[in-house]
């Protein structure tokens, strides 16, 4: 093993030095890893020889030193050990037992000497496992057992089961990953949660715990806290945290004005009561499990009944349902209680990932890509460990071998896809259903006459041609029985636009059947059972009448090829985790049965402990990152050697035993968050310049720092402050309205068009808050996408907030702010008389405040200015389409052909108050209102 180096030593190494030898360390451990853990036994010789030796001189020697004796290269017959310890005619003794140093075999196999190199090929030549497997058996004795006894030996000892993964015995003597070198730093999520008390020495004033551990570092590093923000600052700021919204000037008011000692508290309390909380938190989970209505990949199929997933969380966090049960009920909610809606609606979350499957499809590798999106997703989601890198070998970094990715997958390989009845809870919102319903079977119907005159015309054409022909007419399936020459040739009598728009139909067709499902009362769930064998995106799916037993073994996978299966695993979890928690009082239960059912409650179980420190830490790291922009380790999805190291340990643990002790409770975590001075404090410091030389990026917080809206906070508070937001809760997703160009514009799905996107018919439909809107995965949202809304393909660790030109021209220039504008201009008129009181609404409504005298009078000079441009300019109406004029070339020749898409929302759509239907005053006012929107003060939380 290779010595290591002193602490002085690495003390003085360079980074890029530390990092070389981490990595020439890692890779020559991992080779040694091979190495037996001491002297092998006679017996541990003889299986080491029968199973992975002979094979290895089978597959690479016996071609030319054994099959065939009358051609024996070299003279060299290695085909018994008689012949091995003969040599050949070179003289050179070939085997020596107990020393493969002096053995020419081991010499030739590791291309130690030129003349010696075996086998000659450089593709052929043995993998450094190989090699050290020769080494170790000539090292053993280099016992040979005769044929007899080496059949017996394969066939009665071939398997040996070692820490859960079913090895062969020789492999079981191979070193763990535990042998690998890693800084214990670099394992610190991996550890046990530590119970910290808090430094009373540096409690303030309030004495609340979280002020205590960020004023320690603040004090090491000499820095000074900025003081409290004022309260219409910090209302915003724990209105925009908890619900996603602004607060009225109403209650900004009435806060201000309360000035008893607990307005505070009470503020959050209220907020925590708000249904409008589950709203805004639940976003932040569906940000990191990936949930969008649609599949994604080329056809992009809906998931008509995946909205009830995103309900149960936003119930789940109303609810304060607590973490542990939360976990356990989207691992394995149908395997918990299979009777209750709620709980098959939860396990949605195991087919959150893209998914496709189609007649183009290899069907055994879509399956393996959703067990290893799904195995990466449960190490991201609650873990704050990307496992995916484990998949094709031990993971580089982190504590996590290849058979622990298997082994975690394992407790997957049960699952499979079905669209379960579940009857809607009496909470859930089924309006709009009839209506949604009527349409489609409408638009069905409609295609289905489409395309039955295509096929009457291709039929009349087909009884003209057999009656030319003296024949008698069949239909086509009666037809196919007739010799070539009695049959009209194929597509007979059709036109290039009847082969190409009989597939636009057949395309529309399952797509809107496959759409029909969203109104029965289905969960977007699985079950347990063997491997379908035909799954079919854009099919619903359901459980079998009889559910088989006879589960799909897994495999660890050579290069993470399903082609290539290796060693067969059970199921099980994360061996570091064991390791690091066997010195606790209560040891972490890890087992996982290997039965068809209650694997994945076992695996719950096992996430869900208090004992497991990865996930519990993460949780709490997500819910401070949410409130202060960083998490205390900076990487909420990596926990990992790769992942930024916390910056408060300390403060981390003692939050998470802190949640733990109080029953897993979101609510609770907020409000001794927000309680603490750390939160409260102004997001400008007296001293700025000393503040960014000692901690630039405020790992300290030494002051709150401010943050963009995200893309759905911004959208919400334009409909809020506009008067418009629909705060209906749950349901069928609504299609607020989008850039025109990106809804028109022909988006290929495979073999057709997909079609157009069309708004949701009434103002009241499309202005709900934005976690409602339909989320495709094939077409973002434009106005959402330019303002950093992530792809649902990955896991959302945390939003970005860029700063690009588009997100001007969107805010000043789109069609929703200024629709938002217009309607906010509108409804201040009919509140107030005079310009001025007007204007100060405004800015109370967007900015949270009071306006200031000098801020009114530039406003109202600005307003006047633009009366005078509107009476001088004819306002512009919006058009709405009632159709769409789409261009294909068909498939089978090649050919240009046409078809128009009715559009049969506009036909009778309710359009947002119009630029006409207003005088010139309200659009200059409108003009004013779509430059608060673009204020700093508006888009961003301080």
């Amino acid at each position: 093993m290779l010595s290591p180096l002193t602490e002085e030593y690495v003390a003085v190494m360079t980074t890029p030095q530390r990092f070389a030898y981490f990595l020439f360390s890692t890779a020559v451990i991992s080779l040694l890893s091979c190495q037996p853990k001491g002297k092998l036994t006679e017996e541990e010789a003889e299986l080491l020889f029968a199973h992975e030796v002979y094979p290895i001189l089978q597959e690479k020697c016996f071609a030319c030193h054994g099959d065939k004796p009358s051609k024996i290269e070299g003279d060299f017959n290695i085909h018994t050990l008689e012949g091995a310890l003969a040599g050949g005619e070179s003289g050179r003794i070939t085997l020596t037992p107990g020393n493969a140093e002096k053995s020419l075999i081991y010499e030739a196999v590791t291309w130690q000497n030129s003349d010696f190199e075996m086998p000659p090929k450089e593709n052929d030549r043995l993998t450094d496992a190989q090699v050290s497997l020769v080494k170790n058996w000539i090292n053993a004795g280099a016992p040979w057992p005769n044929d007899e006894r080496r059949a017996y030996l394969v066939e009665n000892t071939e398997w040996h089961y070692s820490d859960g993964i079913k090895v062969k015995t020789s492999e079981a003597l191979s070193a763990t990953w535990q042998n690998r070198r890693y800084r214990p730093e670099d394992l610190w999520g991996f550890q046990p949660v530590q119970d910290y008390a808090v430094p009373k020495d540096y409690l303030t004033e309030s004495g609340h715990p979280v002020d205590a551990f960020i004023q320690r570092k603040l004090g090491e590093y000499a820095i000074e806290p900025a003081p409290p923000a004022d309260k219409p600052t910090l209302i915003r700021r724990a209105t925009f945290d908890l619900t996603g919204l602004p607060p009225t000037p109403e209650e900004v008011n009435a806060f201000v004005n309360d000035s008893s000692p607990d307005a505070y508290e009470k503020l959050i309390d209220r907020l925590l009561a708000s249904p409008h909380y589950g709203e805004r938190w639940g976003r932040h989970w569906l940000d990191v499990v990936r949930y969008a209505d649609t599949d994604g990949y080329s056809n992009d199929f809906e998931r008509p009944n995946a909205w009830r997933y995103r309900d149960y969380v936003i119930r789940s966090f109303n609810d304060d349902k607590p973490y542990n049960q939360f976990i356990r009920e989207q691992i394995a909610g149908d395997e918990i209680d299979p009777t209750n809606p709620e709980m098959l609606v939860a396990v949605g979350y195991l087919r959150m990932g893209p998914w496709e499957h189609t007649a183009m499809s290899v069907a055994a590798e879509t399956r393996q890509l959703f067990l290893d999106d799904v195995t990466n997703s449960v190490g991201e989601t609650f873990m704050a460990i990307p496992l995916r890198c484990a998949s094709c070998h031990d993971h580089k970094f982190d504590p996590i071998p290849t058979r622990d990715y298997y082994r975690i997958q394992a407790s997957f390989a049960p699952v499979q896809f079905a669209e379960r009845e579940a009857d809607y809870l009496p909470s859930e919102n089924q309006t709009g259903f009839e209506a949604g319903k009527v349409r489609l079977e409408r638009l069905i119907a409609e295609a289905e006459q489409a395309q039955w005159a295509i096929y009457e015309k291709e039929e009349n054409a087909a009884r003209r041609w057999m009656t030319q022909q003296g024949l008698k007419y069949l239909p086509p399936k009666q037809r196919k029985a007739l010799p070539e020459n009695q049959q009209p040739p194929r597509f007979y009598g059709l036109t290039d636009h009847d082969l190409g728009y009989r597939k636009v139909l057949q395309k529309r067709l399952q797509v809107l059947r496959h759409q029909l499902k969203r109104y029965d009362p289905l969960a977007y769930s699985v079950y347990n059972g063997a491997v379908v064998d035909n799954p079919h995106s854009g099919r619903p799916m359901k459980v079998p009448d009889s559910v088989s037993s006879n589960i799909q073994s897994t495999f660890i996978l050579s290069g993470g090829s399903v082609h290539a299966p290796d060693q067969e695993v059970t199921p099980g979890v994360l061996s570091a985790i064991r390791t690091f928690t066997e010195s606790v009082e209560s040891p972490i239960q890890d087992s996982v049965p290997d039965s068809r059912d209650g694997r994945r409650i076992a695996l719950a179980k096992w996430l869900a402990s208090a004992d497991n420190p990865l996930t519990t830490r993460s949780i709490v790291n997500r819910i401070w990152q949410y409130h202060f922009g960083q998490g205390l380790a900076g990487n909420a999805n990596n926990f990992g050697v790769m992942g930024k190291k916390p910056t408060h340990p300390e403060l981390l643990d003692w939050l998470t035993t802190y949640f733990i002790e109080h029953g897993w409770s979101f609510k609770e975590m907020h409000r001794l968050i927000m309680t603490s001075e750390t939160y409260q404090r102004s997001s400008t410091h007296p001293d700025t310049k000393q503040v960014n030389e000692v901690d630039p990026n405020n790992h300290w917080l030494a002051y709150y720092s401010p943050r963009r809206l995200t893309a759905e906070e911004l959208r919400d508070a334009m409909l809020v402050v506009s008067g418009e937001l629909n705060t209906e809760m749950g349901g069928l997703p609504i299609k607020p309205e989008i850039n025109r160009e990106v809804a028109m514009q022909p988006r290929h799905i495979m073999g057709s068009i997909a079609p157009a996107y069309q708004p949701s018919r009434t103002p009241q439909e499309r202005n709900r808050r934005t976690i409602y809107t339909y989320h495709y995965r094939g077409m973002p949202n434009p106005m959402l996408e330019v303002f950093n809304q992530p792809n649902s393909d990955l896991s959302c660790e945390a939003r970005i907030a860029s700063t690009v030109t588009p997100q001007v021209f969107t805010l000043f220039n789109g069609q929703n702010s200024y629709n938002r504008a217009l309607a906010m201009a509108h409804q201040l008129e009919q509140r107030d008389q005079s310009l001025e009181s007007q204007i100060k609404r405004a800015i109370n409504l967007a900015w949270n405040r009071s306006a200031e005298p000098q801020e009114v009078q530039t406003s109202a000079d600005f307003v006047e200015k633009m009366v005078a441009y509107h009476q001088e300019n004819e306002p512009i109406d919006p058009e709405y389409p009632v159709e769409v004029e789409r261009t294909m070339f068909e498939e089978m020749t090649g050919e240009e052909f046409s078809y128009t898409e009715r559009l049969d929302m506009y036909e009778d759509y309710v359009a947002d108050i119009a630029p006409s239907e207003v005088p010139s005053e309200t659009r200059a006012l409108a003009d004013l209102c779509r430059v608060l929107f673009n204020a700093n003060e508006f888009v961003y939380v301080y």
